[in-house]
């Protein structure tokens, strides 16, 4: 009888862990329905802030579209320092950074998207300081400027800790100005949003890139590998794969650079 009483107790404790675990699984399901994120405010024409506030771009609209299609939505927090986001994106405050390079080190501590875009960085320079530039080389014993936290990649981020002299300014726009008033011999920038800095500043004549890129960089969303739908990376980016292939992404693209002034 007491044999009986035990192994009757013993399934009814082994049908609990089993409705313990499944129900877990389940809330774990449900609290994936939508990705929280965050991106720059000025990174024309990938991530940026309308004047309503609202944050645009390619990667931006791409990603949303990849996410609606595996039925999970994009909700973005409010306008933050690129530094500040970062912290949020370690932290666990946002689920994901809409805009960025690749890189190991990040590598290592996020998961990454498909490429939604490249970003071809170039050499801005007061017009009446050029000098002459075909190779990373070029830049050694002059004072250069990089925004605060960025990356631009492993090879250039090593190339530079050995060799450049760079001033990390905390806002991209604020290089233009930097330049203007001769604080350094050039900055580091995506080329259209570099441009559409000197338009915006009234700058175009005199804040000027030079013709021979640095380099292009991929455009990636850096998730944290916590956060709750950190198990539908891959879909995602199957359909980042299907918005390429279908002519979506592109269609994106031309939409946001019709809107830059080139």
């Amino acid at each position: 009888m007491l044999i009986r009483i035990c192994v009757i107790f013993l399934a009814l404790v082994g049908f609990s862990i089993v409705n313990f675990t499944t129900s877990s699984q389940a809330n774990a399901s449900d609290s994936c329905t939508s990705f929280s994120g965050n991106g720059i405010n000025n990174w024309y024409p990938f991530v940026y802030r309308k004047n309503n506030g609202e944050l645009t771009g390619i990667v931006v609209d791409g990603t949303r579209e990849a996410l609606k299609r595996i039925g999970l939505k994009l909700t973005i927090d409010h306008d933050k320092p690129w530094k500040r986001i970062l912290y949020d994106l370690e932290q666990g405050n946002v689920d994901m950074v809409l805009g960025a390079y690749w890189n190991s080190e990040r590598a290592e501590k996020y998961l990454y998207s498909e490429p939604l875009g490249t970003d071809e960085l170039r050499v801005f320079v007061k017009k009446e300081n050029q000098f002459s530039f075909s190779t990373p080389q070029d830049l050694i014993g002059r004072s250069g400027m990089r925004l605060l936290g960025g990356s631009l990649g492993d090879d250039f981020d090593t190339f530079a800790k050995n060799y450049l002299d760079f001033i990390e300014v905390p806002k991209s726009d604020s290089m233009v100005v930097m330049l203007q008033n001769n604080r350094a011999d050039y900055g580091i920038l995506g080329y259209i949003e570099g441009l559409q800095h000197t338009y915006a500043l009234d700058l175009e004549e005199t804040i000027i890139p030079l013709a021979v890129p640095v380099l292009s960089n991929s455009m990636h969303v850096m998730i944290n590998k916590d956060a709750d739908c950190a198990s539908r990376v891959d879909d995602m980016n199957k359909a980042i794969q299907e918005i390429k292939a279908d002519g979506t992404l592109q269609k994106i693209i031309d939409a946001h650079l019709s809107l830059i002034k080139q």
